[in-house]
């Protein structure tokens, strides 16, 4: 800028003078108001472009963390309302809504309960919601008191997400479904996978077996020179002892068939609370045939026997779940442990050839009976079960264990179920009749059976929570 020093800007600051002395006053307004609006103009872009840089928002202000718990206590997380008295509890609805016990038919809710707590900044009682629906739980237990079973259970899982739908007991004290029990001829599914996946062809192969199926000797390790042959699907629809210890001695041998054991899950805890189950193999090979048949050497928890039926879904194994939720006295939710992936234990084509194979057995082979009415007909209309028997003489407690499980629809499984009973000299339904029974509550409303009735009790429990505080006392 040129300063208004010397002659030169003395002259300069003269003649500016004389100039801004002839402009008038209409002028001057004219050139204040220009300047004006310059100005306003450039105070509004200044404010747009300090408005537009981050640094010039305000702070957010964040909502409340969640309180933080180390770790629920195993107590939470292995309570489990598998008795009867559970149907007492409460229940909530589809949006969190406390409805109190279910007891009109096809009214959904989800169980829970108020636990004792004390943690500091988690006011307690806990209201524990379970993923049991308590409608769906109260027909099963109809149907074992109808069916007069004394030792028995039956639990009904989503096979696709491990949520426990149903988990009943009828004597939680002198037989828990948390022990493991004689597996009896479920290995048979797991012999024939390990069979199917080691040499594909052995499902065109036939087996060739002598006298009764379900005799085994040592001498019937074999396939004799000349008998009876039936496919591998008959012999999986039957439960033929022979086929398939001769499957085990031949096709696998002793690591394999343990191997196959572990991989789909027998050998660990399938959920809190839930003893692992154990293999024994022996020592030769009547031991070997005899573990692969289901003879012996190998125990399994109910929850084992549904993880097994919920793999004929996709071929992955879930992990059972019955806790839903868990919230503090003031509504808001407690950190559950993260739920662990599901694991392929098979190809999903395997899954497929295994589902196929075992409708046999609820359509001609050890469970048809209980799958039909008094008039022959299929008790579930259109819908095919696929599924697997066992029985298997035992003790604590003593007498015959009884076992099914299976997934229906067969084609497009929604519902996967085991039930275990223990029978006496004198019983009046076999562990296939009460599976039977309770599908056909679950699928068949009225009579009236299909595959979207089973809908009503796959719904998740919503996530949305109430805003409503927990009663201290309960």
């Amino acid at each position: 800028m040129e300063l208004e020093t010397g002659p030169g800007g003395r002259w300069r600051a003269a003649q500016r003078k004389r100039l801004c002395s002839r402009v008038s006053a209409r002028g001057q307004a004219t050139l204040l108001l220009g300047c004006a609006v310059v100005t306003v103009g450039l105070a509004v872009t200044l404010l747009v472009h300090f408005r537009s840089t981050p640094e010039a928002e305000p702070p957010q202000v964040s909502a409340a963390p969640p309180p933080q718990v180390a770790d629920l206590p195993p107590a939470i997380l292995e309570r489990l309302p598998a008795s009867r008295e559970a149907l007492e509890f409460a229940a909530v609805g589809a949006l969190g809504a406390e409805s109190g016990p279910v007891a009109e038919p096809g009214v959904s809710g989800r169980l829970f309960e108020y636990v004792p707590w004390e943690a500091a900044g988690v006011p307690g009682p806990l209201r524990v919601e379970y993923t049991l629906d308590a409608e769906l739980t109260r027909q099963v237990f109809r149907v074992l008191e109808q069916g007069r079973v004394s030792l028995g259970h039956v639990i009904l899982l989503d096979p696709h997400t491990g949520r426990v739908l149903a988990y009943a007991s009828t004597d939680t004290e002198s037989f828990p479904g948390t022990r493991a029990y004689p597996a009896a001829s479920l290995v048979k599914v797991i012999t024939a996978a390990a069979a199917l996946e080691a040499s594909p062809e052995t499902a065109s192969i036939p087996c060739r077996f002598s006298g009764s199926p379900y005799k085994l000797t040592r001498r019937r390790l074999d396939p004799p020179r000349s008998g009876n042959e039936v496919s591998l699907r008959k012999a999986l629809a039957t439960s033929n002892n022979q086929c398939f210890a001769q499957l085990a001695v031949h096709a696998l041998g002793s690591n394999a068939l343990v191997r196959a054991i572990e991989r789909f899950g027998w050998l660990a805890s399938p959920a809190p609370a839930h003893d692992a189950g154990s293999v024994d193999p022996g020592e030769d090979r009547l031991d070997l045939g005899r573990l692969g048949c289901g003879l012996a050497g190998c125990n399994i928890t109910p929850l084992h026997a549904a993880q097994l039926a919920s793999a004929l879904v996709d071929g992955e194994l879930v992990t059972p779940r019955w806790v839903d939720r868990v919230l503090d006295a003031d509504g808001r939710l407690l950190p559950l442990p993260a739920r662990p992936a599901p694991r392929r234990v098979m190809s999903p084509e395997l899954a497929q050839q295994l589902r196929e194979m075992l409708v046999d057995t609820t359509t001609g082979g050890t469970a048809t009976s209980a799958f039909r009415d008094r008039r022959r007909r299929p008790l579930l209309g259109e819908i095919r079960v696929a599924g697997k028997t066992g029985s298997l003489s035992g003790g604590e407690p003593e007498g015959r264990f009884e076992w099914f499980v299976g997934v229906a629809p067969a084609d497009e499984p929604r519902i996967a179920v085991a039930v275990l009973v223990v029978q006496g000299e004198l019983y009046w339904r076999t562990a296939s009749q009460i599976a039977a029974d309770v599908l056909q509550r679950a699928f068949c409303p009225d009579k009236h059976c299909s595959v979207e009735s089973a809908d009503r009790w796959l719904r998740p429990h919503s996530t949305t929570v109430t805003a409503q505080k927990i009663p201290s006392e309960r």
